[in-house]
């Protein structure tokens, strides 16, 4: 399964016969991987992609003295992956023609449940999708979210971040923006309580919220007045979250990430009427073992 995942995982879905031996046995001099990459792909063509009348689902082409090995498209081997990143482009095309991509985030964000290749959690070959989902993942949320709070619809936009604080009690960016939402509805103990926890989570792991993470929970505990400063981000700073009154302080920048900076929201410049990104970049980190329940109450 191994093989079939490495082609899942690479542009095109297809790899030459170096490069799969070379990330699926990177360090195994021991055995003859060139027959064991011929027998793997045999066992998944009898066995698991076998398509009857129309042929394997796994090619095996000859270019240029190299073998290639090259998996069916989507519409014969379906992904759920690549549907989601395919739904996540067509709403970003459609907000730059001006159209509603609120239907096409909703299917997305059907398909955004759970862990990517959750056996292969650190695997090499395995990262770029990795990370590139984890972009789209941030984005169609971050987005749902904001069209969900433009329309008055509270509730959704709530389900959804505690949906993804349910799934990774370190998400901060998802953290932020619903103590924000719940101090909006006089719920600052309830934001404290999530705060609390994910500190609690992070302590665990040897590391700490980021700096604007404490500096929201703080001025929560003091009561200050908190709103969000227009809808958007820029490149130029983080601006989702500001003080009012005497006790505001300036923003620190997005391309400052001195520490903790790969935690902190890094904004994307929209094109004419593009939804805005706060896709935030960050490494896989290990489970906690206090993430199955968040707090309740």
């Amino acid at each position: 399964m191994t093989l079939l995942k490495v082609l899942v995982c690479r542009p095109n879905r297809r790899a030459t016969r170096e490069e799969l031996i070379e990330a699926i046995w990177p360090d195994n001099a021991a055995i003859n991987t060139a027959h064991t990459l011929e027998s793997a792909a045999s066992v998944l063509r009898r066995h698991i992609l076998r398509s009857g009348e129309v042929g394997s689902l796994l090619l095996t082409l000859r270019s240029g003295g190299e073998t290639i090995f090259k998996l069916a498209g989507q519409q014969r081997l379906w992904v759920d992956a690549d549907a989601f990143l395919s739904l996540v482009s067509q709403a970003m095309r459609a907000e730059c023609r001006g159209q509603d991509p609120l239907p096409l985030l909703e299917e997305a964000q059907a398909l955004a449940r759970g862990e990517f290749l959750e056996d292969d959690l650190y695997a090499e070959w395995a990262q770029p999708r990795r990370h590139t989902l984890g972009g789209a993942r941030h984005r169609a949320l971050f987005k749902l979210i904001d069209l969900y709070l433009q329309d008055e619809r509270t509730g959704l936009a709530e389900e959804l971040l505690f949906t993804a604080l349910e799934e990774d009690p370190t998400e901060e960016d998802a953290l932020c923006r619903l103590m924000v939402l719940l101090v909006e509805q006089e719920r600052r103990q309830e934001a404290l309580q999530l705060y609390q926890y994910t500190e609690d989570v992070l302590h665990e792991e040897l590391t700490e919220p980021a700096v604007y993470t404490r500096e929201l929970a703080r001025r929560i505990r003091q009561g200050l007045v908190l709103r969000e400063r227009g809808d958007r981000y820029t490149a130029a700073g983080l601006q989702t979250l500001a003080p009012v009154g005497r006790d505001a302080v300036p923003r620190e920048r997005a391309g400052s990430s001195g520490f903790k900076g790969a935690r902190m929201a890094i904004a994307v410049a929209p094109c004419r009427g593009q939804m805005s990104s706060s896709y935030q970049y960050r490494p896989p980190r290990r489970r906690s073992r206090r993430q199955a329940a968040l707090p309740v109450g």
